[in-house]
């Protein structure tokens, strides 16, 4: 078997796992062949790394995968650990800027085999720059083939927190990396010159001494040539007596969901991604690739209740009518609402005047998307075609209901 092949395992390939040793790999590869996503490498190396990871971390009972493409190297360390002897319950974070669609179908195919690993992993995406572990040591990150400095990204994640680290480097490129391999010298305290290394051992070895510079004590393990030449994997555990902080720069901005712009606000980067809250990684993960949520509210002032639901209802029947200009350089030509992008109208609130006792109604309006990106401009200019209309509307019919405010 070319264990290096880059091929596609297809549902055919499962017979030639037939007798592979143990038990669970022979398993995990029918599981993988079955989605016919993924190349025969990967399935080899991240099975190897994930030995060889689990031997030297077995008490860690939470992983985040960085830069994790499929995801394969998290379900392997979760499983491992869920089928030792003593089993233990572990989970994972999967992070990467795009999720394939190949991760999704790997986590069906998974968790179709083994049920009770639903909810095991979840897959964010968001950048590398943007992880924290609040918990530090009780997190491992771990990546298999992060290229360049995507490694030096996820040590600088893990010094950051204090979190325990194993990466199996490969595309070592001083040119490219001269900014992250600085990063990584003033963060250790090793002097600047210290990253002026260009070959792979040096880099590798730069690496282990700003780990090693910090206190981490360092482990190394390899998987078989046979697979990559880049077969090297750095494993680092964090001082015990070093207590966890993270720098205030690290954990500014959104608070990790929804990045606010004055009263629209949209799913954009993750400014700020905790990959020990298991519950928050849940629910970004179920959140639906590269989706756009604009939404503002509008208050108008009423004669009674019967007529602010009325409005509520105009609302919605406008807003499914109207056409936005595809902005941001997707489509020249307008397209509907409705075709691409979902309104949502609710009543957010009803307020009383203290004084005049006059009724007000407040709406609030979303549009979201996960095929077009909707701008800020995109829902100013909603909002403005909706005032104008409601306002026309009052004018026709002689309604007394005017925009609170004006």
């Amino acid at each position: 078997m070319n264990l290096n092949s880059r091929r596609k395992l297809k549902p055919k390939d499962a017979d030639r796992f037939a007798d592979a040793e143990p038990a669970l790999f022979r398993e995990l590869a029918k599981v993988v062949c079955a989605t016919g996503m993924l190349p025969q490498k990967e399935l080899h190396e991240c099975w190897q790394m994930a030995n060889v990871v689990h031997k030297t971390f077995p008490e860690s009972l939470h992983i985040a995968d960085m830069a994790a493409g499929h995801g394969l190297l998290a379900w392997i360390l979760v499983l491992l650990a869920r089928s030792s002897e003593i089993p233990i319950l572990r989970t994972a974070v999967a992070v990467d800027i795009n999720r394939p669609k190949s991760a999704d179908a790997l986590a069906v195919s998974i968790t179709d085999r083994w049920p009770n690993l639903v909810d095991a992993v979840h897959y964010v995406e968001g950048s590398i720059d943007a992880v924290i572990a609040e918990d530090g040591p009780g997190t491992l990150l771990v990546a298999a083939h992060a290229c360049g400095s995507l490694s030096d990204r996820v040590l600088l994640a893990a010094i950051t927190s204090r979190c325990p680290v194993a990466i199996m480097p490969c595309c070592h490129s001083l040119r490219k990396q001269a900014a992250t391999l600085s990063s990584l010298a003033l963060a250790s305290g090793l002097p600047p010159s210290a990253a002026a290394v260009g070959n792979t051992a040096s880099i590798d070895q730069f690496r282990i001494d700003a780990l090693a510079a910090l206190g981490y004590q360092i482990s190394e393990g390899s998987i078989q040539t046979d697979i990559t030449p880049f077969n090297r994997i750095i494993m680092g555990k964090p001082p015990r007596e070093t207590s966890h902080s993270v720098p205030v720069h690290q954990v500014s901005g959104s608070g990790g969901r929804v990045k606010r712009l004055g009263e629209i606000r949209a799913f954009e980067k993750i400014q700020s991604l905790n990959v020990a809250n298991i519950e928050e990684a849940q629910a970004l993960s179920k959140r639906p690739s590269r989706e756009w949520l604009r939404s503002f509210d509008l208050s108008y002032w009423v004669d009674d209740e019967a007529m602010g639901h009325r409005i509520a209802a105009t609302l919605d029947f406008l807003t499914q009518r109207f056409q936005l200009p595809q902005s941001s350089g997707h489509s020249a030509a307008p397209a509907p609402v409705d075709a691409a992008m979902v309104a949502n109208i609710t009543i957010r609130d009803q307020y009383i005047h203290p004084t005049s006792q006059r009724l007000a109604f407040t709406y609030r309006i979303e549009i979201r998307s996960s095929t077009v990106v909707i701008t800020k401009d995109d829902a100013a200019l909603l909002r403005k075609k909706l005032c104008r209309a409601l306002r026309s509307l009052a004018q026709m019919h002689h309604a007394n209901f005017a925009l609170r405010g004006e």
